[in-house]
């Protein structure tokens, strides 16, 4: 797979169609794939946790994240799109739908989840949504966890467990999982569920969805500090070339 690094993070060049292509190929051949939808925040937070960065570097990254896409330019990369985890969760459903796939939703609070896996049910029935579980729960029962997901063999796992956590837990426990495809899906089931709206396509259209979320949850603003951070470094690194 062709890769841009970006201050040393792997990410897919591919645009967003190519990317769901080659995620359903990959679910075809029965290669399972950890896929990291990586924004500013996750590559900064890549540089500081070495065991996330390991995880990073050896998964299937994507630009989700105005914020790569522009790094990407400054840098002279060939990524050109943003590939964000909320559309790319749909565009696998919608596959999922047509093709009867087994998905299972893992994390967000006890009603989040519920209502999560109730509105992906209604909109894709044809995709089995063969069990789901919140995020709360202890080192203890990970085991049982591990094994009801095994046991579905699911093609589609999604994560909202946050960042670093979601893919350190789907890594510690891959080889168990019988799973084709796992994604940390951050925030998404909260706005599956109608809890947190998601940005108008106006925001969107202009780059700036990032400021919308902040204007609506301002508890997010030290999250968001690793923007200026991850701009500044990658400028550094133009001026290094």
């Amino acid at each position: 797979m062709k890769v841009a690094r970006i201050l040393g993070i792997p990410f897919s060049i591919r645009g967003f169609h190519e990317t769901v292509e080659e995620l359903v190929d990959r679910i075809e051949r029965g290669e399972q794939t950890h896929v990291v939808t990586a924004n500013p925040e996750i590559v900064m937070i890549a540089q500081e946790h070495q065991e996330f960065r390991r995880i990073v570097e050896q998964a299937y990254v994507v630009p989700d994240g105005i914020g790569i896409v522009y790094a990407a330019k400054w840098l002279g990369l060939p990524i050109y799109e943003r590939v964000t985890g909320i559309e790319l969760l749909e565009a696998l459903m919608q596959v999922a739908d047509q093709r009867g796939w087994k998905v299972y939703l893992l994390g967000a609070s006890p009603e989040v989840n519920r209502l999560a896996a109730e509105r992906l049910a209604e909109r894709y029935a044809g995709a089995k949504i063969v069990g789901h579980r919140d995020g709360y729960f202890s080192q203890d029962e990970e085991a049982a966890i591990v094994q009801e997901i095994a046991e579905h063999k699911p093609e589609l796992l999604f994560a909202a467990l946050g960042a670093p956590k979601q893919d350190l837990w789907m890594d510690r426990y891959a080889a168990n999982l019988q799973v084709s495809l796992m994604m940390g899906v951050g925030g998404s089931f909260d706005v599956i569920a109608g809890k947190v709206k998601r940005a108008p396509r106006v925001w969107q259209r202009l780059h700036l969805e990032w400021l919308y979320r902040l204007l609506s949850q301002p508890s997010r603003w030290r999250r968001q500090l690793a923007i200026p951070r991850f701009l500044w470094k990658v400028v550094r690194e133009t001026k290094k070339a």
